[in-house]
């Protein structure tokens, strides 16, 4: 595991197990968000977040996490391994609401300066909780087709329905380039 994508719905826990992963095996971690969102929750324009992600990604090794798929050319094309957390929608509505409440008490501060608040989690029209019903069903349509594609066929395929697989997944004594999990 050198180049690693970490897909997801959000509040599956693509952050925190990015971190995780940083810290065992010694790789730089980045969120997509990192590259894409500016402060004050500006985007950055296509092309500007490309090449943050493309001069990121040139590396040996490194960690994603995101679900930007408009930039897989550079992430997907470029990794070794994709991790994706396909649990189910209860989960990421409890992780969603403790997250939710935890980063907003704590005025936690994510990228670039931003802060996510209970506004902005779920009281306005473009809230994370809105977010999360509109992408849930569609990005799992998209990343199932994506795994059982011909043009992934040469990356390790990590999914993990439930916590417990993923689990039992880092509990793993050794983790090296012999590791093989089935594309299932």
């Amino acid at each position: 595991m050198q180049r690693i994508v970490i897909i997801g719905s959000s509040s599956s826990g693509k952050t925190t197990l990015g971190a995780l992963l940083s810290k065992k095996l010694l790789i730089e971690h980045k969120e997509l968000d990192f590259f894409f969102w500016k402060s004050n929750w500006q985007e950055s324009d296509f092309e500007e977040f490309r090449q943050k992600v493309d001069a990121f990604t040139r590396n040996d090794k490194w960690i994603v996490d995101g679900n930007y798929l408009k930039v897989k050319d550079l992430t997907w094309k470029r990794a070794t391994d994709i991790i994706w957390l396909d649990y189910s929608l209860p989960i990421i509505l409890k992780r969603f609401f403790i997250r939710s409440l935890t980063r907003s008490l704590k005025r936690e501060v994510l990228w670039n300066g931003n802060v996510e608040t209970f506004k902005n989690n779920l009281f306005s029209t473009d809230s994370l909780l809105i977010w999360i019903f509109k992408t849930f069903f569609k990005n799992r349509k998209t990343f199932l087709a994506l795994k059982e594609s011909d043009e992934f066929s040469n990356i390790r395929f990590h999914h993990f329905k439930r916590p417990s697989e993923l689990k039992n997944f880092l509990n793993l004594s050794t983790w090296n380039d012999d590791y093989e999990p089935s594309r299932n």
